[in-house]
């Protein structure tokens, strides 16, 4: 039977992923019902979590040169084979994969099309964008 999770303990859960992501640490804690939650973000030493698709970490946004597309029009493809599509898609002018999805552009036309599988996370969407406006 599902357990039930109270709405403040989910409203909370942003600002402790938040706050452990600022102290760089790895922690877990009793949410109540028999539930636990883990929010590993960092590990001591400096280490960081290795899942590329749950990378919450700060970036500097490009800016002027390091940007190949301004304003390109962005596609979005649900596929199972993501990596393999974007290597065999053509026309491109150069593509990026990354584990459970890819991203190849086409300058000329002004166009990026990024392909995940059908579970992806936001994470992975914004930094398959990046390397569209970056053409890289």
């Amino acid at each position: 039977m599902p357990r039930v999770i109270s709405l403040s303990l989910l409203l909370a859960l942003p600002k402790r992923l938040a706050s452990a992501a600022r102290m760089g640490r790895a922690g877990c804690r009793a949410a109540g019902a028999g539930v636990l939650v883990c929010l590993l973000v960092g590990l001591p030493g400096g280490a960081q979590a290795s899942d590329a698709l749950l990378d919450f970490r700060l970036f500097n946004v490009p800016q002027g040169p390091q940007l190949v597309q301004k304003s390109p029009v962005v596609s979005w493809l649900v596929r199972p084979d993501a990596e393999r599509f974007c290597a065999s898609a053509m026309p491109k002018d150069g593509h990026i994969s990354r584990q459970e999805g890819c991203v190849y552009w086409q300058l000329a036309a002004g166009k990026c099309i990024v392909v995940t599988t059908a579970s992806t996370t936001h994470s992975q969407l914004g930094h398959l964008f990046l390397h569209c406006l970056q053409g890289k």
